[in-house]
């Protein structure tokens, strides 16, 4: 068997899960993942053919996966997702709310219009509380179930240009301990993982330039940056059993960026 093949008995077995974001970049390194675990895995995202190749390749390696297109910041598809989500594996007992993101916006503060602001902080914040309030309520009713999220190192520290993003995924942080502790009386954990600079088939170029490249020498502990199979380790630790005493919490995968 080889370390990218299912695990018979894994830490997230028998789990049914939804990730959004998942057609690629991080997304689908979490929901690869997660399924390597033994989790079943609704593969979330409006990019129909990515979220169709991520969801094969996981029924490829032997796990069990479905694609689902949905923008998550509508709360009618939202409730769709969950519905097809629950139709395929009976419920949802874990929800990876991933799909956000710059983007790659950097916007100074003074040119920052009204339209950039709703945007980012629909994409980052408003569809970490839709997915969140749709999959809880069907957990509560259900025994519980965890609810991880994919925040960022901007909410800690700020980088210019950013303020709309650093300002939602802020909010997200705050937004995971809030619901810790309503749904904590229900059985549902909730927590965080926040990435450093990873690379994604977005700023790839960026990041491999030789002038980006020798900033992140200097400013990431541990000289550079992330590639997304590297937030995995977090989320399933955070999505298992392993974590069962803890919620409300943001870990930081961002090779000590955060620390400087």
């Amino acid at each position: 068997m080889s370390s990218r093949d299912p695990i018979q008995g894994g830490r997230l077995s028998g789990r049914r899960a939804i990730v959004t974001g998942a057609a690629g970049g991080i997304g689908a390194a979490l929901a690869r993942g997660i399924a390597r675990e033994g989790a079943m895995v609704a593969c979330v995202d409006i990019d129909d053919d990515g979220v169709k190749d991520v969801s094969a390749s996981i029924d490829r390696a032997g796990g069990r996966a479905i694609s689902v297109v949905a923008d998550v910041t509508d709360l009618e598809q939202v409730e769709r997702m969950q519905t097809t989500a629950c139709d395929a594996f009976g419920t949802v007992d874990l929800l990876v709310a991933n799909a956000g993101g710059s983007r790659g916006e950097m916007i100074p503060f003074l040119e920052l219009e009204p339209h950039d602001w709703r945007r980012m902080i629909d994409r980052n914040l408003t569809s970490v509380y839709l997915c969140s309030l749709v999959c809880a309520r069907q957990m509560a009713t259900n025994g519980g179930g965890a609810i991880v999220v994919t925040s960022s190192q901007l909410s800690e520290v700020a980088r210019p240009g950013m303020g709309h993003y650093a300002a939602a995924k802020g909010g997200v942080r705050q937004l995971v301990k809030a619901m810790a502790v309503d749904l904590a009386p229900h059985g549902i954990r909730v927590n965080a993982m926040a990435p450093g600079p990873t690379l994604t088939p977005g700023n790839r170029a960026m990041f491999e330039r030789p002038d980006v490249a020798e900033v992140n020498r200097r400013t990431i502990p541990l000289g550079r940056v992330a590639e997304p199979e590297e937030m995995v380790g977090a989320v399933v630790y955070l999505a298992s059993d392993e974590a069962s005493f803890t919620t409300g919490t943001t870990i930081f995968v961002d090779g000590g960026y955060t620390i400087l």
